[in-house]
């Protein structure tokens, strides 16, 4: 009797092996009321490659900022990038009295948009772009012009 060997094909990574996760990049803005006018905001952005912010003069900017770095990682995800085993998650927030919200975007083809803010300190699956910025807006009281 012969037997044939089998060859088994998975997407699945070995028993034990760790795969990093994929480093997404966010829009922060940060409420200043020691700054002139009161209630002005600040806007920054998480860049997972170079782990740090980057401070952007709008939310336009800021936005498209964080496109530009959802694409770049994605192309490193589907490009088996070795560089990707260096991309950084946004550091957890800190523990000041600063009002702050935060949306990321999954680097998916098929966007996913997640929001958090000083006061709720986990991610929630937003609806949509317009939704998260909808969202991060309203609770440090930024109004687009």
């Amino acid at each position: 009797m012969h037997t044939i060997p089998t060859i088994l094909l998975t997407c699945r990574p070995p028993i034990g092996s760790t795969i990093p996760t994929v480093s997404r990049p966010t829009l922060k803005i940060t409420r200043h009321d020691d700054r002139q006018p009161p209630g002005d905001v600040g806007f920054e952005v998480w860049n997972p490659i170079a782990a740090r912010y980057e401070p952007k003069a709008s939310l336009d900017d800021g936005l498209n900022r964080v496109t530009e770095l959802a694409e770049q990682v994605r192309v490193m995800w589907v490009q088996y990038d070795p560089a990707r085993s260096s991309l950084k998650d946004v550091p957890d927030p800190a523990g000041d009295d600063t009002e702050w919200a935060e949306l990321r975007v999954g680097a998916q083809a098929n966007r996913v948009y997640e929001t958090r803010t000083f006061e709720q300190h986990r991610w929630r699956k937003a609806m949509s772009r317009s939704a998260a910025v909808e969202t991060i807006g309203n609770e440090v009281g930024y109004v687009p012009p």
